[in-house]
C-alpha cells in the first residue's frame, strides 16, 4: 500500500508525464509509449523505463522523457536513467548514427536541483538533452 506521501508523488510524477506528452504532441510528436493511462508502458532499455517514448515519423527519430519530482533529483536510480537515456544513438532510418533527443519534465521550481544534477553527471553540455518546468 502506498503511503500518502508515494501517493502525493505517484499524483505529481502523474501530472508532469502529461504534461509532457502534451508538449512533444504540441511539437508533432507521435507517442508510442507512456508511463500514463491509455499507453502502453514504454519498454525497459539497459534495466531503465523511460516515462515516455515519441517518434518522429519525418525525421524517423525517437525521444526518450523522463518526468521527475525534485525528490527524484536526488535519487541515484534517477542518476542512472539520465546516463543511460543521454547517451543513445540511432540505430537505422534517416537519422541513424545522431544522438537520440533526451527530455526531462520536472516539478516547476526544481530546475536549479536538476542543473545541479547534470553538472555533477557531466550531462550539463549534451546538446541532445532538453528541460521542461511544469
Amino acid at each position: 500500500m502506498l503511503s500518502a506521501e508515494n501517493e502525493g508523488e505517484s499524483a505529481e510524477h502523474q501530472r508532469i508525464v502529461k504534461a509532457l506528452i502534451q508538449e512533444l504532441k504540441n511539437q508533432g510528436f507521435e507517442i508510442l509509449n507512456a508511463a500514463c493511462d491509455g499507453y502502453e508502458p514504454c519498454s525497459e532499455i539497459e534495466s531503465s523505463v523511460p516515462d515516455v517514448k515519441a517518434y518522429n515519423r519525418k525525421k524517423e527519430f525517437v525521444i526518450f522523457g523522463s518526468a521527475n519530482t525534485c525528490a527524484d533529483l536526488a535519487n541515484e536510480q534517477t542518476e542512472v536513467q539520465f546516463k543511460i537515456f543521454s547517451n543513445r544513438f540511432m540505430h537505422k532510418g534517416k537519422s541513424k548514427g545522431v544522438a537520440v533527443p533526451f527530455c526531462i519534465a520536472i516539478t516547476k521550481g526544481c530546475e536549479n536541483l536538476l542543473d545541479d544534477c547534470l553538472k555533477k553527471l557531466k550531462l550539463d553540455r549534451k546538446k541532445n538533452i532538453f528541460k521542461y518546468a511544469f
